[in-house]
C-alpha cells in the first residue's frame, strides 16, 4: 500500500468574499487561477467552494425559468456543468495553451509555468514573468524571488492575491509558505521579503497597477509595468 505523502498545513486563505465569487463564477479571470491553484491543496477552501456552488444552485432552482435572461441561463448553466468537474482541472481550463507541469517542494503545486516562463530581469534577485495581461480583468504573472532580497514597499489600487508556489515570503501580516494565499487590497501597504534557503516563487493576480512611495520604487514600477 503506497503511503499518503503528510498534508501541509495551510494558514493563510483566501477571503470568503473571494471563495463564495470563485464558487459562483465572478471572480475576475487571474484571480479564479490563483484561487483555483490554492484549492487543489486546500480542502478547507474547496469545501467553502463546494457549498457556496450548492447554496447558487439551490437559489436558482427555486427562480421561474422567466426570471432569468438567455445570457444569465446559459452562464448559470455553464457554471452547474462546472460542478462535478475537478478543481485542478477547472485552474487548467483558463490557460490550456500556457500550462506545463511545475514541481514545488516535491510535490506538483499547480500546473504552471516555470519552465517555459518568459523571465525578465527586474532588480537583483527578482525576476518576473507575465502571463495574462487583461485591462478590464487584471493580471497574472509569477515571480521569482532570491531568499533575504524584499520587493519595494507598496500598495495597491485593488485587489492582489499572491499565492506561494515554492519557497517563502514574510511582511508585516504573517509568514507566507507554500500553498498560502495572501490577499491585499487598497488599505494594505507592505515590503514583502523573500526568506528561507531557497528563492521565493509566487503566483500573483493584481487588478489595477501598485502604488509606490519613493522616487526610486516609482522607477522601479515604472521599468517594471507593475
Amino acid at each position: 500500500m503506497r503511503d499518503e505523502a503528510p498534508s501541509r498545513m495551510i494558514r493563510h486563505h483566501p477571503s470568503e468574499a473571494t471563495l463564495v465569487s470563485y464558487g459562483a463564477g465572478n471572480l475576475w479571470e487571474a484571480a479564479a487561477v490563483v484561487v483555483g491553484a490554492h484549492l487543489i491543496h486546500c480542502a478547507q477552501c474547496a469545501a467553502t467552494v463546494r457549498l457556496a456552488e450548492k447554496v447558487g444552485g439551490a437559489i436558482l432552482d427555486s427562480l421561474p425559468p422567466a426570471a432569468l435572461a438567455p445570457v444569465m441561463l446559459e452562464r448559470a448553466m455553464s457554471r452547474l456543468n462546472e460542478v462535478s468537474s475537478d478543481v485542478a482541472a477547472k485552474a487548467d481550463a483558463q490557460h490550456p495553451r500556457r500550462v506545463t507541469a511545475v514541481q514545488g517542494e516535491g510535490h506538483s503545486i499547480l500546473p504552471s509555468l516555470l519552465r517555459n516562463a518568459e523571465w525578465r530581469w527586474l532588480a537583483p534577485g527578482i525576476r518576473r514573468a507575465v502571463l495574462l495581461r487583461q485591462p478590464d480583468d487584471g493580471t497574472l504573472h509569477l515571480l521569482r524571488v532570491r531568499s533575504g532580497t524584499a520587493l519595494p514597499q507598496h500598495s495597491h489600487r485593488g485587489i492582489e492575491l499572491t499565492l506561494v508556489i515554492a519557497g517563502a515570503f514574510v511582511d508585516a501580516a504573517g509568514h507566507y509558505g507554500p500553498d498560502d494565499v495572501a490577499e491585499a487590497d487598497e488599505a494594505v501597504s507592505h515590503q514583502p521579503t523573500a526568506e528561507g534557503q531557497d528563492e521565493c516563487v509566487c503566483l500573483i493576480a493584481t487588478q489595477g497597477r501598485l502604488r509606490f512611495g519613493s522616487l526610486a520604487s516609482r522607477l522601479f514600477s515604472a521599468f517594471a509595468r507593475i
